[in-house]
C-alpha cells in the first residue's frame, strides 16, 4: 500500500519534473542566459550556434533546481487539494513518509547540480578555448576592426589593416578554417613598455595561427617594410621581417568563476600561481633585483667615485662629482662633470654632460633586467675610431645592458612566502619595491576572497535545492495549490530569498572587512529554510 502511493507521487512528480525541465532548458539556451555569462566577443552566427550546443547542456542542469522545486510544489499541492492526503492520514499512514519521493529528487537535483556547477560548467567554459581554435582567422579578423586592433606579443606590436583575406595553407584540412591570414594596407607600431621605438607601413602581412601547441600561438611575415626607428633616428627599408611567436590574443580570461573544484582549491593553498598574481611576483622580483644593482653601484661611487657596470656586449664606466639616489628605487643620478666611457669590442666612446641617470627596463616573461644611461645637458661624444669628430646633443640614450646575473639569480631564489611576508617592516629596497610588494599582496588577499566566496556560494546553492524542494511540498500541502500559478508563486518566494542570501553574502566576502560576515549570510538563508522546513513539517503539515 505505502509503496504504491511512493510509487504514484514519484509519476507524478516526475512528469512534472520532465516537462518543467525541457520548458526551462528552451527558454534558458534560446535566450542566451549562459552566453551572456560568458561574454565572448567576436562570435558570429555560425560559431554562436556551435557555441549553443556546449550552452543546451548546461542549460539543462541550471534548470533541475527551479524544476524539482516546481514539481514539488504541483504535486504535493494538487494533493492537498484533492484531499488524497486527507484519505492517507485517515488509513492511518503518516504523511511524513510521503515525502520520500521528495527527499530522493531533490537530493539527486543537489547532487547534479553541485557537479554541474563545479565541473561540467567550468569544463565547458575551458572547452570554448578549443573551440575558438577551429576559426582563429575570423577572430583576428574581428580584432581588427576593434578600437585596440591587433595587438602581439602582450601590446609589444600593434597591427592596423585595410584589407583582410584568410588563406589555407598546403596542410590544412579541408574541413576546417584556413591557418593563415594576409593582411594589406598594414601599418604597425612597435612599442617597449610605454614608449614606442618603431612605427611604419609594410605592403603586407601573412600571419599564421599554430593550435598544435598547448597555447595557441601567431606568426607574422611583414614584406616590403618602411620603417621610422626611434632609437637611431633613422628611416630604413626591409624586404622581410618576422616577428612570433606570440600568444594568440582575445582567449577567454581566466576567472575564478570559471574554475573547476580543483582549480579553486589549487589557487587557494597557491595564490602565486594565478597568472596575474605570478606576473606580479616576477615583477617584484625583478625590481628587489634593480634596487640591489642600484645600491651596489651607489656604494661604488662611495668607495671609488665612479662605477663601472655592463655585459658580456658592452661596458660602461660613469665618472661624476656626485650621486643623488631616488628615494623611490634608488636609482642615481649623477651630476658635474658627468663622464660616460661605453666599451665595445670594436671601440670606445666617450661622452660628457651635465647630469646623468640610469633607467630600466623589465622583461617579466624573459626574467631580465636590462639597464641604460641617459645623459642629457650639453651632450658631447667623442668615438675612438674617428677622435676628431665631436658629436653635440642635448639628450643621448646609450644602449642597455644586463645587470650582473649573480643579482638576478639571488632575486629569483628568494622564497614567495617570505617576499610577501608584510609584517610592518619594509624590503629595504625602497619604496617602488614596498609598492610592489603591498600590491600583490592585496591582488592575494582579493583571489582568496574570491575564491571563499565562489566555494560557500556553489556548496551552498547546492545545498539549497534539497531544503528549498521539501519547503516547496510543504506550501504545496499547506495552501493546497490546485492552481498552477499560485504553485508557481509560492514555490519562488523561499528560492528568491535563499539566492538572494547567497549574493549579499558573496558581495560581503569580497570586502576585505566583512569575509566573516559574508560567510554567515551565505548560509543564513539556508538555516533559515532549514528552521521552517523543520516547523512546517514537524507543526502544520500534521494537522
Amino acid at each position: 500500500m505505502l509503496w504504491t502511493l511512493q510509487k504514484y507521487i514519484f509519476r507524478e512528480m516526475g512528469k512534472t519534473f520532465l516537462l518543467t525541465s525541457i520548458g526551462l532548458i528552451v527558454i534558458i539556451g534560446l535566450g542566451g542566459g549562459v552566453k551572456n555569462m560568458i561574454e565572448l566577443e567576436g562570435i558570429n552566427a555560425l560559431q554562436l550556434l556551435k557555441i549553443m550546443g556546449l550552452v543546451l547542456p548546461v542549460a539543462a542542469s541550471l534548470t533541475l533546481p527551479i524544476a524539482a522545486l516546481y514539481s514539488a510544489t504541483v504535486t504535493y499541492g494538487r494533493l492537498s487539494a484533492d484531499n488524497e492526503l486527507v484519505a492517507c492520514r485517515s488509513g492511518g499512514i503518516n504523511l511524513h513518509v510521503l515525502f520520500l519521493p521528495t527527499i530522493v529528487i531533490s537530493l539527486v537535483s543537489a547532487i547534479i547540480t553541485f557537479f554541474c556547477i563545479n565541473f561540467i560548467i567550468p569544463s565547458m567554459v575551458m572547452n570554448l578555448e578549443n573551440f575558438m581554435k577551429d576559426d582563429l582567422a575570423s577572430l583576428a579578423k574581428h580584432r581588427l576592426s576593434t578600437p585596440d586592433r591587433l595587438p602581439l606579443g602582450e601590446g609589444r606590436y600593434r597591427i592596423y589593416a585595410d584589407g583582410t583575406e584568410a588563406v589555407r595553407a598546403p596542410n590544412d584540412e579541408p574541413d576546417k578554417a584556413p591557418t593563415r591570414l594576409k593582411l594589406t594596407g598594414v601599418a604597425f607600431l612597435e612599442m617597449d613598455g610605454n614608449e614606442w621605438t618603431r612605427f611604419g607601413t609594410t605592403e603586407s602581412i601573412q600571419i599564421e595561427f599554430d593550435t598544435s601547441e598547448q597555447r595557441n600561438t601567431i606568426t607574422a611575415e611583414m614584406n616590403g617594410l618602411s620603417l621610422y626607428d626611434a632609437k637611431t633616428g633613422r628611416y630604413s627599408d626591409f624586404e622581410h621581417e618576422s616577428i612570433g611567436k606570440f600568444p594568440i590574443p582575445g582567449g577567454l580570461p581566466l576567472k575564478v568563476a570559471w574554475l573547476d573544484l580543483g582549480g579553486l582549491l589549487r589557487y587557494r593553498s597557491q595564490p602565486s600561481l594565478w597568472p596575474k598574481i605570478d606576473k606580479d611576483v616576477a615583477l617584484l622580483r625583478l625590481i628587489v633585483a634593480q634596487a640591489d644593482f642600484y645600491r651596489d653601484l651607489n656604494e661604488q661611487f662611495r668607495e671609488t667615485g665612479q662605477v663601472v657596470f655592463g655585459d658580456n656586449k658592452v661596458r660602461y664606466t660613469i665618472t661624476a662629482n656626485t650621486v643623488i639616489p631616488d628615494l623611490e628605487d634608488n636609482c642615481p643620478r649623477y651630476e658635474g662633470d658627468v663622464t660616460i666611457t661605453e666599451t665595445r669590442h670594436d671601440g670606445v666612446r666617450k661622452a660628457t654632460a651635465d647630469w646623468a641617470m640610469l633607467k630600466v627596463s623589465h622583461s617579466a616573461s624573459k626574467n631580465s633586467v636590462q639597464v641604460y644611461i641617459e645623459a642629457n645637458d650639453n651632450v658631447r661624444i667623442v668615438n675612438s675610431r674617428n677622435p676628431d669628430m665631436v658629436i653635440s646633443r642635448t639628450r643621448e640614450r646609450f644602449e642597455p645592458a644586463d645587470i650582473p646575473e649573480v643579482m638576478l639569480q639571488k632575486a629569483l631564489a628568494e622564497p614567495t612566502k617570505k617576499l610577501l611576508e608584510n609584517n610592518g617592516r619594509t624590503l629595504g629596497r625602497g619604496t617602488l619595491a614596498d609598492k610592489q610588494r603591498d600590491k600583490v599582496v592585496y591582488a592575494v588577499s582579493k583571489l582568496s576572497r574570491k575564491i571563499t566566496g565562489v566555494l560557500h556560494s556553489r556548496l551552498a546553492f547546492s545545498i539549497s535545492v534539497f531544503v528549498l524542494v521539501i519547503m516547496g511540498a510543504a506550501l504545496g500541502i499547506v495552501f493546497r495549490g490546485s492552481q498552477v500559478l499560485v504553485a508557481f508563486g509560492i514555490s519562488f518566494i523561499p528560492s528568491l530569498f535563499v539566492i538572494t542570501t547567497i549574493i549579499m553574502g558573496k558581495q560581503l566576502i569580497d570586502k576585505p572587512n566583512t569575509v566573516a560576515v559574508g560567510v554567515m549570510v551565505i548560509w543564513l538563508g539556508i538555516i533559515v529554510m532549514g528552521i521552517i522546513d523543520t516547523y512546517v513539517l514537524c507543526k502544520v503539515v500534521r494537522r
